[in-house]
């Protein structure tokens, strides 16, 4: 391609898990911001990815699906007169959490960056329309927590989180 243009936050329109013809009203912001005010690491959003198209969320709940941090949205450019598999769709790339076992005490999934052996993130670029819903996530702290954790720098600081169910309905439902 060309160009690409950068795109700092998209909206999600979710369909009620009880019935996906029922277009929920509420729609989602989800951001990939580089830092600013207020956001000294950057803003990044915490999605729901499809990776297996058999699977249909809400339907599926997490099945065929990946907890994922949103580090960049893209729209490729093609160079006039080219025909590229990509043409008007926006990109989004994303590093993986690996979904773990339900938390006892908390009744919540356990998330953990997943990493390569050389300590490297895993991550990819992803259809933008294979992004289902936000997912809020809550730091694991352990017995002492890192003295940077702040709203904006949780994720940055921390690498193993709780799925936070509880945020919202569809999501405790799945």
């Amino acid at each position: 391609f060309y160009n690409v243009q950068v795109w700092h936050s998209v909206c999600l329109q979710q369909t009620s898990f009880h019935d996906s013809s029922i277009v929920l009203p509420a729609v989602k912001t989800v951001h990939a911001s580089p830092s600013g005010p207020g956001w000294p690491k950057g803003r990044r959003d915490f999605v729901l990815v499809n990776i297996d198209g058999a699977t249909e969320w809400p339907k599926s709940g997490l099945t065929g699906h990946a907890i994922c941090e949103l580090y960049l949205i893209i729209h490729p450019i093609a160079r006039r007169g080219s025909h590229i598999k990509w043409r008007d769709q926006y990109l989004c790339y994303v590093q993986c959490l690996s979904i773990g076992p339900i938390d006892p005490a908390t009744g919540m999934h356990t998330l953990k960056c997943t990493k390569h052996a050389d300590g490297s993130p895993v991550g990819n670029f992803v259809p933008s329309n294979q992004l289902h819903a936000f997912i809020s996530v809550i730091p694991q702290l352990g017995d002492v927590a890192d003295a940077r954790l702040t709203k904006a720098m949780s994720s940055h600081y921390s690498y193993s989180f709780f799925l936070n169910k509880y945020f919202d309905k569809e999501i405790y439902d799945a």
